[in-house]
């Protein structure tokens, strides 16, 4: 009966490590807890161990709704049937002509200690050739061409390196259900911001108090102020030379994206 209830308990975590293998399925995840926004990230987000970087501009990586697939895996027996997705919501990269080892939005990553079998259960988000890529910030270290949109793929990868970080992207959007790697250690968000153009020189800052997002310490004549809702769309736009406040009547998260010669980077704020 003790190892009856300990397997259940076992059961219950979104992410669970049994035999130095970590498994994050996307669908046991829900909006509101542990650090998991329903309608995606717009900042740097560290969740179950897994870094989200969202890259400048956008709100909406990571976003879990409700989907139903079935993945058949040879000499796995039951089926996975995951019943919510986790989605890139766009590409990683600026171009199709891009350097697809080095992601600079929408992606995210997990730290490995050396050596790891990684899966990967993925759909794309969309008809014809999408690409999953695996790297490790710098250079491919493998990639899946899919072109299917209905049916389920798993994609298996066997790391050979040291530790580092491994960086899940695609050249067009891909939507996640499961991912699994062995000898995974901690995942840390970057040191400094610039794994997502975002650069840490700047002092300026946003905060929100009730129905307005306030903006301070601006160093610039000229500093550009964008705010986007979480689903990504552009709600406010402007350019100040002094501290400035925007009234917004609808509650929920914003991310306010803050650019001049100085630098740039994004907040996060909400309103209540």
């Amino acid at each position: 009966m003790k190892k009856l209830l300990f397997s259940l308990m076992i059961a219950g975590f979104s992410a669970t490590t049994i035999n130095a293998q970590t498994v994050w399925d996307f669908s046991t995840w829900t909006g509101g807890t542990d650090g998991v926004v329903a309608a995606g990230y717009g900042s740097n987000t560290l969740v179950k161990n897994i870094a989200f970087i969202p890259g400048t501009g956008t709100a909406d990586l990571g976003a879990i709704e409700n989907n139903n697939a079935t993945f058949v895996e040879s000499g796995v027996t039951p089926d996975y049937k995951p019943t919510k997705r986790l989605k890139l919501n766009g590409a990683s990269y600026a171009t199709s002509g891009a350097n697809y080892g080095v992601p600079i939005k929408r992606f995210f990553y997990v730290k490995v200690d050396g050596p790891s079998t990684i899966k990967v259960w993925y759909k794309n988000g969309g008809s014809g050739n999408r690409t999953l890529y695996l790297s490790d910030g710098t250079n491919v270290l493998g990639s899946n061409v899919y072109a299917n949109s209905t049916d389920g793929i798993i994609y298996t990868y066997e790391y050979t390196g040291a530790a580092g970080n491994i960086y899940f992207a695609g050249d067009q959007a891909l939507n996640f259900y499961k991912v699994t790697a062995t000898n995974v250690g901690t995942t840390e968000l970057p040191a400094t911001l610039a794994v997502d153009n975002v650069k840490s020189g700047l002092k300026a800052n946003a905060f929100s108090s009730g129905n307005k997002i306030y903006v301070s310490n601006l160093e610039s004549k000229n500093t550009s102020i964008n705010i986007y809702s979480a689903n990504g769309t552009l709600v406010k736009s402007a350019k100040a030379s002094a501290d400035a406040n925007f009234e917004i009547n609808a509650k929920g998260v914003y991310i306010v994206n803050l650019k001049s010669e100085a630098g740039e980077k994004s907040v996060k704020v909400l309103l209540k």
